[in-house]
C-alpha cells in the first residue's frame, strides 16, 4: 500500500468555528453592548480582507486604537481580550473530530495545515487537543494551498490526503497535483454552503468529519465518492 498523508483543515472541518463565532458574539455584547459589538466585527472583516485570513489580535488591537477610553475602558477591553483567548475550544470540536484522527492516523501521517494568524489560530489548535491528536504535526499558513509543495517536501509520502470544507482550497489542491492528491470535501459550516468554483469536483463528500472513520487506506487513494 502506498504511503498516505492526511493535511486536515481545523476551522469547520475539525472545530465549529461558526458555532465559536456566535457564542463569542453573544459574550462580547454583554461586555460591550450591540454599538461596539459591530463595530468590533467590522474591524474583524477589513483585518481579514487586508490579511487574507482571521486575524483576531489585531482585530482586537485596532478595536482598542480605535475606541476611546470614554467608551471603552481597560478593564472592559482586558475581559474582551480574555474571552477570545480562554475560549474553550475542546467543547466546540464536531462529534468524533479526535476519534477520526486517531482512525486516520492507523492509515496515514495526520497533519494539521491551517491557515490563521500565528497566535489565535496556534491556541486554539493547542486548547482544543487537536495538537495533542497529531502528535504535534501543526503548520499554519496565510494561504496553505499557496504551500502545498513545501509541505510536501515536509512530510513525504506516495499520496496525500486533503481534508477541508472550502472549495476553492480543495480545487486550487487539486488542479496543481491531480495525481498525488485526493481532496476530502467535508460538508460542515458557511464556506461548504457557499458558491463552488467551477473546477469544483471533490474526490470524497462526507457530511460530518466522523463519517471518514468510515474509508480504507485504498478507498482514500482511489478518491471513492
Amino acid at each position: 500500500m502506498p504511503s498516505l498523508v492526511f493535511l486536515i483543515d481545523v476551522d469547520n472541518t475539525l472545530i465549529d468555528n461558526d458555532a465559536v463565532k456566535k457564542d463569542v458574539d453573544a459574550h462580547i455584547r454583554v461586555e460591550l453592548g450591540p454599538t461596539l459589538t459591530k463595530r468590533y466585527w467590522d474591524i474583524y472583516e477589513q483585518v481579514r480582507k487586508e490579511c487574507g485570513v482571521v486575524n483576531i489580535p489585531l482585530a482586537l488591537q485596532r478595536l482598542r486604537e480605535q475606541t476611546p477610553l470614554s467608551e471603552l475602558d481597560e478593564q472592559t477591553y482586558l475581559h474582551v481580550q480574555s474571552l477570545f483567548n480562554n475560549y474553550p475550544f475542546s467543547r466546540a470540536l464536531y462529534p468524533g473530530a479526535l476519534e477520526t484522527l486517531r482512525y486516520l492516523r492507523t492509515l496515514g501521517l495526520t497533519v494539521i495545515v491551517s491557515d490563521g494568524d500565528m497566535f489565535y489560530q496556534a491556541e486554539k489548535i493547542i486548547r482544543s487537543d487537536l495538537a495533542a491528536a497529531v502528535e504535534g504535526r501543526v503548520l499554519i499558513y496565510t494561504h496553505k494551498q499557496q504551500h502545498l509543495n513545501e509541505v510536501m517536501q515536509r512530510y513525504p509520502a506516495d499520496h496525500y490526503v486533503i481534508i477541508d470544507d472550502k472549495p476553492d482550497i480543495l480545487a486550487d489542491a487539486k488542479a496543481s497535483m491531480p495525481d498525488r492528491v485526493t481532496t476530502v470535501f467535508v460538508k460542515q459550516g458557511k464556506y461548504a454552503k457557499g458558491k463552488k468554483p467551477a473546477n469544483f469536483h471533490p474526490d470524497i463528500s462526507v457530511s460530518h468529519i466522523a463519517d471518514l472513520k468510515n474509508y480504507s487506506a485504498e478507498q482514500f487513494i482511489k478518491g471513492q465518492k
